[in-house]
């Protein structure tokens, strides 16, 4: 775009050539102002800095040598205001503007050949025009700086919003994995508390009692096919190519099926319900139902084949659940448990509601108790 109305300004200035009254000299110089003011156009903004101390060098030596202006001239003084205000670093652009603005006060006032007056208040006049222009055209270059400036900031905005919206994806994904982490936890416990329970309970009943036995592996091979299917399904969430598979998650209705699975591992479970059932959110009822599994699980492998009491509390948006086990013939202390990464799992699922989880050991009565609240918001 400079270089076209560079160009444009040549053609102008060709045809205004006063070829009648030019000597050669005079005409060979005029010719030469005119490629060098030109030039320094075609380049203002690639070379800011280069262009204007040209079209100094170059403004200086027409009115010395020449003594007039053209109006190519008067137009590369005004474009070197506002490209100074506009291109030029701070301390550039104010050395800049005041050479024009001296430059233009020694032209008017000291060469009144140029102005084509010698009454001074008609020379202060037109210095007065001449800076009001000047200074127009530098604040047309400061209004352009500063709305490149702008543009950059929005660019550099926009650019740290993607990267904030990346970082949040990688959170958010570095979240899901966490989740997965901790649900491939809960069904490793539980399958894994139950299949060592039914062997051992298989074993010691494979002579008096085969029929037992065969329940026993029967038991172990369908905990086995369905701990597989979730884990199947747990790791092809981390796959980052191909369709992932989505199968419900277990809620409320399934916590009988797996008091139901645990009593076959030889746990001698009560559920027991209170309060009129409502339908929370799909992600409190997984939580409740990842609260007891863990709380089964963690019962089996530290107390063994005992009395454990599963106790549903519903009331309006919020869920109380509690399970209460004896401690067994665990000999170590009860409290060394609250360190498990199954508890550390519980507490986050917890939180992430907003809800309370009490874990811990009653020396009176020797009972470990785990109490949770869930409260939830009806959508």
């Amino acid at each position: 775009m400079d270089a076209a109305w560079a160009a444009l300004w040549f053609v102008l200035t060709l045809a205004t050539w006063p070829l009648s009254s030019a000597s050669p000299t005079g005409s060979a110089a005029y010719l030469a102002l005119a490629v060098g003011f030109c030039a320094a156009l075609a380049v203002r903004r690639i070379r800011p800095l280069t262009a204007l101390t040209a079209l100094a060098v170059l403004l200086v030596v027409q009115v010395l040598w020449m003594e007039h202006f053209t109006i190519l001239s008067v137009v590369c003084a005004l474009v070197a205001a506002y490209t100074s205000q506009a291109q030029l670093p701070t301390w550039w652009r104010r050395a800049v503007l005041v050479l024009l603005l001296l430059g233009a006060a020694w032209t008017v006032l000291f060469m009144p050949n140029i102005v084509g007056t010698h009454d001074f208040d008609d020379r202060v006049i037109a210095l007065v025009s001449t800076w009001t222009t000047l200074l127009l055209f530098a604040l047309l270059g400061t209004v352009r700086r500063h709305n490149l400036e702008e543009v950059d900031r929005l660019r550099e905005h926009t650019r740290l919003s993607e990267a904030r919206r990346e970082q949040e994806l990688r959170l958010a994904s570095l979240h899901e994995r966490n989740r997965i982490s901790r649900e491939m936890h809960d069904v490793l416990a539980h399958s894994l508390n139950v299949i060592v329970a039914q062997a051992d309970g298989g074993r010691y009943a494979a002579r008096s009692s085969p029929e037992s036995a065969v329940t026993a592996l029967e038991t172990i091979g369908r905990v086995g096919r369905e701990s597989a299917r979730e884990l199947h399904r747990l790791l092809g969430v981390l796959r980052e190519d191909g369709p992932r598979e989505v199968s419900p998650a277990p809620g409320l209705t399934e916590v009988p099926s797996l008091v139901d699975e645990y009593r076959r591992a030889g746990l001698r479970v009560r559920l027991t319900r209170e309060g009129e059932e409502a339908s929370p959110p799909v992600s409190a009822q997984l939580t409740v139902y990842r609260l007891v599994q863990q709380s089964l699980a963690n019962a089996l492998e530290h107390a063994g084949r005992v009395a454990v009491r599963v106790h549903l509390e519903h009331s309006p948006m919020l869920l109380v659940v509690t399970v209460t086990n004896p401690i067994g013939s665990d000999t170590r202390d009860p409290r060394d448990r609250e360190g498990g990464h199954g508890l550390v799992g519980m507490r986050e699922r917890i939180a992430l509601h907003g809800g309370d989880l009490e874990v811990g050991w009653n020396e009176s009565t020797d009972v470990w108790r785990v109490r949770a609240t869930i409260p939830w918001e009806a959508t």
